[in-house]
């Protein structure tokens, strides 16, 4: 038989809380002890699989420009100053992008700034792990 909601008991009470609000206790930490699957140290070297990054460019031009477009019928003559925005950005991302690759293929290592695959590597050279196992 079910009771009515006002004749629960508080420790029912207090059981449909918890569920109802997924309230879950802490875990011990000496109950989980830790174990070393890998060797907590870092390679000699770095892979370059996730070097490759898709780099997106003036996408807040673009959108000013398709939206003109858009408005415009598609008709670039009235368009010419988000067109011009548009090239400028372009040009300067493509600047940008062949010195940082001449720099990266020089092997040129600059402080505080992002280094690739080839870079870090050059840089874990000179400061090797202890040896591996």
């Amino acid at each position: 038989m079910l009771l009515p909601y006002r004749y629960t008991f508080p420790a029912l009470k207090m059981r449909m809380a918890s569920v109802l609000l997924r309230v879950r206790k802490p875990q011990n930490e000496a109950d989980v002890p830790f174990q070393e699957v890998l060797p907590l140290r870092l390679k000699n070297h770095v892979s370059g699989k996730t070097d490759k990054t898709s780099d997106v460019a003036c996408l807040q031009e673009m959108t000013v420009l398709f939206s003109c477009l858009k408005t415009n019928e598609f008709n670039e003559s009235l368009c010419s100053k988000e067109v011009g925005n548009f090239q400028r950005c372009y040009k300067v991302f493509l600047d940008k992008k062949t010195a940082k690759k001449e720099t990266s293929s020089k092997g040129v290592l600059v402080a505080g700034k992002d280094l690739n695959y080839k870079q870090l590597n050059k840089v874990l050279k000179k400061y090797p792990t202890s040896a591996q196992n």
